[in-house]
């Protein structure tokens, strides 16, 4: 149950209703810093990193029959064979593709897009396969690119808003960081398996964790926590499932003398009500960015 005691040095509540009360009205309903949208860094190396296979299959663009002259650039330059999937967005080597929906099993095709010193002309003709059957061959004849390199900086801009769920637990850390910054006397170790832990400093870890990954573990003078970080909007995982999730961690960590501390925040709490009365009543310490902003969080970790 909420250890009422530490949140009523901070607020005027009698119960845990109350402290529910307080949690609901201080909510974040936003955790989007600006770095949240868009990875340019990252779009800037990927393309960066094949800057002189663009240039040489920009010979493609505009050209009204490109068939042969790609068989001719990847005859002389076969490196370029690694940039084919980022035009349609995909960063594997390889790509198994389904000929025939009417045969999904039987029909499996894998290209290989593996650089390599000298394509043979049989591997060209997969290439060229793939690269008309996948409508490659269209964005340079018919879709008036100007260049491939503005292409694909597009295209590497499109898919990072897809890893933009994992940013949102970045961005929860980018708030919480400054905050546990102003904390003394603790030692902060942020996403490593528990077994790290066991590893570096000696410590022992329910065996049933070893592999598993934490957010941060924090270690006081006193004892070492477990602190969990996420943003509830209200879409994607159920709250039971998160509840739960973090319930049982707390309950495994226990077992082996380790503190729990679970800093979730965002409006989707407001419609999980009964989930996260549950979570209160099943653990010592449930924080919003606002608590720790309060100093619960440094109460929790030095008193």
């Amino acid at each position: 149950m909420a250890n009422l005691a530490v949140y009523k040095k901070f607020y005027n509540i009698n119960n845990t209703n109350e402290l529910l009360r307080k949690f609901q009205e201080t909510l974040l309903v936003s955790n989007k810093t600006f770095s949240y949208f868009v990875d340019w860094g990252k779009i800037q190396a990927n393309v960066k990193k094949y800057e002189y296979e663009i240039n040489i299959l920009n010979y493609l663009v505009g050209i009204a029959e490109p068939k042969e002259k790609l068989r001719e650039i990847l005859k002389k330059n076969p490196e370029v064979v690694t940039v084919i999937p980022l035009i349609i967005a995909v960063h594997d080597s390889e790509i198994t593709v389904i000929e025939d929906r009417a045969k999904p099993a039987e029909s499996l095709r894998i290209f290989d897009f593996e650089a390599k010193g000298k394509l043979e002309d049989e591997e060209i003709t997969e290439l060229v396969t793939f690269c008309d059957k996948s409508g490659i061959f269209n964005l340079f004849s018919s879709l008036k690119i100007k260049n491939l390199r503005d292409f694909l900086l597009g295209v590497e801009t499109g898919s990072d808003t897809n890893a933009r769920k994992n940013r949102s637990g970045t961005a929860m850390e980018e708030l919480i960081e400054p905050i546990i910054d102003t904390i003394k006397d603790i030692t902060v170790v942020k996403q490593k398996k528990f077994q790290y832990l066991q590893e570096e400093y000696k410590m022992k870890i329910p065996a049933k964790l070893a592999d598993r990954k934490f957010d941060y573990a924090i270690i006081t003078k006193r004892k070492v926590y477990n602190m969990e970080v996420n943003y509830y909007d209200g879409q994607g995982s159920k709250p039971q499932e998160i509840v739960d999730s973090y319930t049982n961690r707390k309950n495994e960590l226990a077992k082996d003398g380790f503190g729990f501390i679970w800093l979730t925040d965002g409006v989707g709490w407001k419609g999980g009500v009964h989930q996260i009365t549950n979570a209160f009543n099943d653990m010592d310490y449930i924080l919003n960015i606002e608590f720790a902003r309060k100093g619960i969080l440094n109460e929790i970790l030095n008193h």
